[in-house]
């Protein structure tokens, strides 16, 4: 049997199909291994394994660049990481803060007329404090401003 134009052009067609069903199953496959990860993250996440799970939505990102719905859930539980360990860190340095502030008020600043530094040495330190736990506190209003935005984007 003579292969005609039109004969390689319809096994070309052919071959081109199942290669497109090929990459439909591999971005299946890459979209269910992706869903797997960001669950280990959400997991790590609610155990306050932060770290880890902040590096586990990195791997899923690098490793599955075609899974786009699932990477969008993963920039939210990223966001949600970063919130729950700043508040995390701000509840622990808030009590930090506030025994720096009680040793601070029983301080004399003067002894016997002469400045007293170790007074203007914690004076110094609940400063540094105050502004690092500011800081803290519009780290987490931003996540919870951005989470607002991203959950809104996403309907």
């Amino acid at each position: 049997m003579k292969m005609t134009r039109h004969s390689y052009i319809l096994i070309a067609l052919a071959a081109l199909m199942a290669g497109m069903a090929s990459c439909k199953s591999s971005e299946e496959a890459s979209d269910i291994m992706a869903e797997q990860q960001l669950d280990e993250a959400r997991q790590l996440m609610s155990r306050k394994q932060f770290a880890a799970a902040r590096d586990t939505i990195m791997s899923l990102r690098q490793q599955h660049p075609t899974a786009i719905n699932v990477r969008r859930a993963a920039i939210l539980t990223l966001d949600s990481v970063e919130l729950m360990e700043t508040r995390d860190s701000i509840a622990r340095y808030e009590q930090r803060l506030r025994a720096e502030q009680q040793a601070f008020e029983q301080m004399v600043p003067r002894i016997n007329g002469r400045t007293n530094e170790v007074y203007y040495t914690q004076q110094r330190l609940l400063f540094e404090m105050r502004n690092h736990f500011d800081e803290l506190c519009a780290k987490a209003k931003f996540y919870v401003r951005k989470l607002d935005i991203d959950a809104v984007q996403e309907q």
